[in-house]
């Protein structure tokens, strides 16, 4: 009988029907939480679950699946010996997930079933063969769509990787290793011991503890930064340990495989630590490609597309250096997400960075849709009545470690024991990463169907609750300053036994303010400013006044500046505060000086030539404006 086998064109409508269903399902979950005001992402993954095949089967994340019996089928390549032609094995399984005998039915020679997309109209002896081959196009068509959402999360991470610069995160570096190595291994550890305490394969905790031990970089960081809270105490501290766990993908993918070839029984021709060994060497290699790529971007090409001037050739070069990036990764052996996060670095902290933001930001929320909505979409919601007790226990289990251990890194990062533990409920959730190497460890076999979906429903539950976790970790927080400092992060307090003498350049309202305050706090102040109309006023009352450049030596001798014990640089040009500072620290090196700066882009520049606090015009009003709103709309 003559039938017409999906050809190309017949995935690429599929393709697109694919796509129409999971973009549309997304708008009607996003106007949904539009209107409940919730997060986006939570209407994605509860829609993903409805139109999953475990619920209306709208969309069918498995393309595997037999809608005409109920059965699973999983084809398997085999060759043929003596001639060469590909095979297929249909291997069915049935509703209680056992294995069903089938025949091998071979595909013609000419034509392998690698390339059933591509056959088109072609008679078949089998109606069975006939219908593995659709599922082979199937899932051809599914790999495509898989790309699609991977590209999405690989954005999402550029998006983060762009608002920190190198000089940024060498400020957190500390709690970068400390905070993230106790809060991994306080995951990863127990959840080893707990398998092999009660009978079970070690190993198969540590790789379910490895998937579990990552949290969500995403939603945190746009939770913090929508609160105004990314460069607080907890913020900051939080965004760190975020970090390293995106960096941590590439050896946990390697040590997964590791383990998944010792519980197989796999024979290896490569030692472990030759593994590990070839893995630092690929990390350097792609360190230092990176760094020489920023430097590069920096120095040449910033310059070139401003001169430019044109948005549709920004465009097009950021695409290509993200996905040549990406597959500088993937040629290495790394993960792309790895790339896609080095990539956000390297345009991140120059002229160009927040016009890039901007203009990605369509597309960018376009493929996360498409992401969170098929992470939805592979949940099989009968795990809750086969196995209740095992799927909600997995889930309780999971976010009261995580909480702990992640309150434990913050606590051991010197928060206190209530807002430590608060910060770590914040981040109990699993993360995007975490389904990379939830899929990994169930390709290798390292546990059963029902382990991945009681997992899928941790993560997925997790990632739900998520907005309100967040909100209670951030009321405890909340209070806590905001900081712009030297590396160690903690508060600067004046301290009591020093001369209360300070010096202020600047006389504008903010200037005129702080030196009010200064006045009635009982500081002997001197005041530099290059207009003498400001000055006028305070010389009437007998301050110390001098008109002139605050970046003259001579000048800030006249104001006694080795005498102070407090400098507050507030004048409206960054470049000039920066040179300010650098003068005070050539004759004053124990004073505690505050600098203000218009654009949080130079509060890096302005903390190395000496500030102790930099306050940033743009930082501070958008956390004013979030206060305000808060107020309005609470």
């Amino acid at each position: 009988m003559n039938n017409e086998i999906m050809n190309e064109t017949a995935i690429i409508q599929q393709l697109l029907s694919d796509l129409l269903i999971i973009l549309s399902a997304g708008f009607i979950a996003g106007v949904v939480c539009k209107r409940l005001r919730l997060p986006m992402v939570v209407g994605y993954l509860l829609i993903g679950a409805l139109i999953g095949s475990g619920v209306l089967g709208i969309f069918k994340s498995n393309p595997a699946e037999d809608q005409s019996d109920g059965t699973t089928i999983n084809i398997v390549k085999t060759e043929e010996a003596g001639d060469g032609s590909a095979a297929a094995k249909a291997e069915k399984k049935d509703d209680n997930g056992h294995d069903t005998p089938d025949a091998v039915i071979a595909a013609p020679s000419e034509q392998p079933i690698a390339d059933a997309g591509l056959i088109a109209n072609k008679d078949f002896d089998s109606k069975e063969e006939e219908h593995i081959l659709v599922l082979e196009a199937n899932a051809v068509e599914h790999r495509i769509l898989d790309q699609f959402a991977h590209f999405g999360a690989n954005l999402l991470l550029f998006a983060i990787g762009i608002h920190f610069s190198p000089s940024e995160l060498g400020r957190i570096w500390k709690h970068f290793l400390a905070g993230g190595l106790i809060q991994m291994l306080g995951v990863i550890v127990p959840f080893g011991l707990f398998f092999q305490l009660f009978g079970f394969d070690w190993k198969v905790g540590v790789v379910l503890g490895c998937a579990v031990s990552l949290s969500s970089t995403v939603l945190v960081f746009k939770s913090l930064e929508d609160m105004g809270l990314a460069t607080s105490l907890s913020g900051l501290r939080a965004v760190a340990i975020l970090l390293f766990q995106d960096v941590a993908i590439v050896p946990l993918l390697v040590i997964i495989g590791i383990l998944s070839a010792m519980t197989n029984g796999a024979v290896t021709t490569v030692s472990p630590a030759a593994m590990l060994i070839g893995l630092a060497v690929k990390s350097t290699v792609f360190l230092t490609f990176i760094v020489g790529l920023r430097g590069i971007f920096v120095r040449f090409i910033v310059p070139f597309l401003l001169d430019l001037r044109n948005v549709e050739l920004i465009v097009l070069f950021t695409m290509i250096l993200f996905i040549g990036v990406c597959g500088v990764a993937g040629y290495l052996g790394l993960p792309g997400a790895l790339g896609a996060l080095a990539t956000g670095v390297v345009l991140s902290d120059t002229r160009l960075t927040h016009q890039v933001s901007a203009i990605t930001v369509a597309m960018r929320e376009t493929f996360s849709a498409i992401f969170f909505v098929s992470l939805g979409a592979l949940f099989d919601p009968h795990i809750l009545f086969t196995m209740p007790i095992g799927t909600l226990g997995m889930l309780s289990g999971c976010l009261f470690l995580k909480t702990a251990a992640a309150g434990l890194a913050f606590w051991v990062l010197g928060l206190s024991f209530v807002p430590a533990m608060a910060m770590g409920l914040g981040l109990s959730q699993l993360g995007e990463l975490s389904f990379i190497l939830i899929a990994q460890g169930y390709a290798e076999k390292m546990f059963s169907y029902d382990v991945y979906q009681m997992i899928l429903f941790t993560a997925l539950t997790s990632i739900l609750l998520t907005p309100l976790f967040l909100k209670i970790a951030l009321a405890f927080s909340h209070h806590q300053p905001m900081i712009h400092h030297d590396d160690t992060n903690d508060p600067v307090i004046f301290p009591e036994d020093m001369s209360k003498r300070a010096l202020v350049v600047g006389l504008g309202p903010t200037g005129a303010q702080v030196a009010a305050f200064l006045e009635t706090s009982g500081f002997e102040l001197s005041l530099i400013d290059m207009n003498p109309v400001n000055l006028h006023p305070y010389a009437q009352h007998g301050f110390q006044t001098i008109a002139g450049n605050a970046n003259d030596l001579a000048t800030l001798k006249l104001a006694d500046v080795k005498m102070v014990s407090l400098a507050v640089i507030s004048v409206p040009n960054d470049s000039f505060a920066g040179e300010i500072v650098d003068a005070v620290r050539a004759l004053n090196d124990h004073c505690i000086v505050v600098a203000r700066c218009r654009y949080s882009a130079n509060i890096v520049k302005l903390e190395q030539v000496g500030a102790n606090i930099v306050l940033c015009d743009e930082k501070e009003l958008a956390h004013t404006a979030v206060e305000t709103l808060e107020k309005l709309l609470h």
